[in-house]
């Protein structure tokens, strides 16, 4: 196996059950840490903190943390709760005929994903976000605003704090 393959491999390899604890920790202090910052100095409802938390998973699962990831995270679920947006005040204001502009729209998006026309604002963060700002649940009660401010601020708190343990991670391990 070659050196770049065996990285790749150990990369792949979850954490042990120690660190596992102390990732857990981290992750459960940082939901804390956001949850109080967003509510009492962003002051958005707890209904909409579900922005920042949805990107948090998806840019920890899919994107692996990577700095460079975030920003088309962040603009890709922007977009998704825009189109979400769009399929409530398409159908409120025009019936039938918004409905099928709406659904016309998801369905460029889609183009656009398949191809990675736009992999900036047009990915995977787009889609998880369209299918959770559009649930029925979510729309009857979202402060839509609210909900971007979540996603926007979340993103950024969690990617400024997350590359910036992983520098002192680094710091410290090369020490």
């Amino acid at each position: 196996m070659t050196d770049a393959a065996t990285a790749a491999a150990e990369a792949a390899l979850p954490p042990g059950p120690v660190a596992g604890i102390g990732i857990t920790t981290i992750v459960v202090v940082l939901l804390v840490v956001w949850t109080l910052l967003a509510a009492v100095a962003l002051h958005v409802p707890a209904t909409e903190l579900v922005g920042g938390y949805m990107l948090l998973w998806y840019w920890a699962n899919n994107e692996q943390l990577q700095f460079k990831r975030l920003p088309a995270t962040i603009i890709g679920a922007l977009v998704g709760i825009g189109i979400a947006w769009f399929l409530v005040y398409a159908t409120v204001k025009y019936g039938g005929t918004g409905t099928a502009v709406a659904l016309a729209l998801v369905i460029l998006a889609l183009y656009l994903d398949v191809i990675k026309a736009v992999p900036l604002a047009i990915n995977a963060s787009t889609f998880l976000f369209v299918t959770l700002a559009a649930a029925p649940l979510v729309q009857l009660h979202v402060d839509w605003v609210q909900l971007v401010n979540s996603t926007v601020f979340g993103g950024l708190f969690f990617g400024l704090v997350v590359e910036g343990l992983q520098r002192l991670a680094a710091r410290s391990a090369s020490k």
